[in-house]
């Protein structure tokens, strides 16, 4: 008896995908990705209808890690909150994205919000892991941001910038984390495009922004002060605003890539499922005739059947529908 695979994808088919790999500019070597959780107080607040930040949060994580990346990936995983961050696991301890998705499942919430301590010491992470070798290096960071408990002997310690990306003030933590991302140094601003000396390494950053401007109701119940501050609305109104236009310049900058989850962002959106091209919910025969529709074009950035969003629909966005076929469907739906 045949596969369902099998039975929708012929041979002949799966061999010209194959094919078209191998001129498709496969990448000559593995991804290092660093995959950095906010586990913050203010996580555990609402997000999209019925879940919280923290468990949007852990379903992109999840889907990102359902993808079939363009190269090998290794991952290390990290958690922040309170006054730093954990390493859950690091690159040397080579645990596949099965393992990873479970240590992000079993994440719990904690306190207040390191951010700039967090990413710039990821960065650090990601230039000392073999650096005489040529790798892609990636964080992949979800968060609500709202930084406020990075210590102020960190090489990213600042305070918040009055003045909006790109026109951050000199010093501010933005500032640092900017540069610290472009040019591997916090005090030395610098092209992004220029790479990270001495070897010119390139890091892309994509960010998941969780965020609200809900007011709150101060006789609903008692929190802490990590949250009681994030439900101040207009407070949070303006330092979401912020946060909004710094994370999407450094991804955009750093040709990451940047989501913004709001209680008004649409579901399929808000926790997509890999490999669903036309975001039904779904993954079915229309993905992968989505896929097979515009297989071997460059496609420009959010192109939905682009899942590991490399600019080019190719085998791995293909084995990224066959790995998850049927995934959310019901029977008669497949």
């Amino acid at each position: 008896m045949k596969s369902v695979f099998q039975r929708l994808f012929p041979r002949a088919a799966m061999s010209v995908a194959c094919a078209a790999a191998l001129t498709s500019g496969v990448a000559s070597a593995d991804e290092h990705v660093l995959v950095l959780l906010d586990r913050t107080g203010s996580m555990g607040l609402e997000s999209v209808p019925g879940k919280t930040r923290f468990q949007v949060a852990k379903e992109r994580i999840n889907a990102f890690l359902d993808i079939v990346p363009p190269q090998v990936s290794k991952y290390s995983f990290w958690t922040f909150e309170g006054t730093g961050y954990v390493e859950v696991f690091s690159f040397a301890q080579n645990k596949t994205a099965a393992e990873v998705k479970a240590a992000v499942n079993a994440a719990v919430l904690g306190g207040n919000t390191p951010l700039a301590k967090s990413v710039c010491a990821a960065v650090d992470s990601l230039i000392n892991y073999l650096p005489n070798q040529f790798h892609s290096k990636r964080i992949y960071m979800a968060t609500d941001g709202e930084e406020n408990a990075t210590p102020n002997t960190d090489q990213c310690w600042g305070p918040s910038s009055a003045n909006p990306y790109p026109s951050l003030d000199t010093n501010s933590w933005q500032w640092k984390v900017r540069n610290k991302a472009c040019t591997g140094n916090a005090n030395t601003p610098g092209p992004c495009s220029g790479g990270i000396p001495p070897a010119g390494l390139t890091l892309i950053v994509d960010i998941d922004h969780l965020y609200d401007f809900v007011p709150f109701q101060a006789t609903t119940f008692t929190e802490d002060k990590e949250v009681r501050d994030s439900r101040n609305s207009f407070a949070s109104a303006a330092a979401v605003n912020a946060d909004a236009a710094f994370f999407g310049g450094l991804s955009n900058e750093t040709h990451g890539r940047y989501a913004g989850i709001t209680p008004s962002t649409p579901p399929a959106q808000a926790t997509p499922v890999p490999g669903d091209a036309t975001g039904d919910g779904c993954v079915n025969v229309a993905d992968r005739s989505a896929v097979l529709a515009q297989y071997g074009q460059t496609v420009p950035a959010g192109t939905p059947t682009d899942f590991n969003r490399d600019g080019i629909v190719n085998i791995y966005d293909h084995n990224t529908v066959l790995q998850n076929y049927g995934r959310g469907c019901t029977t008669t739906a497949k």
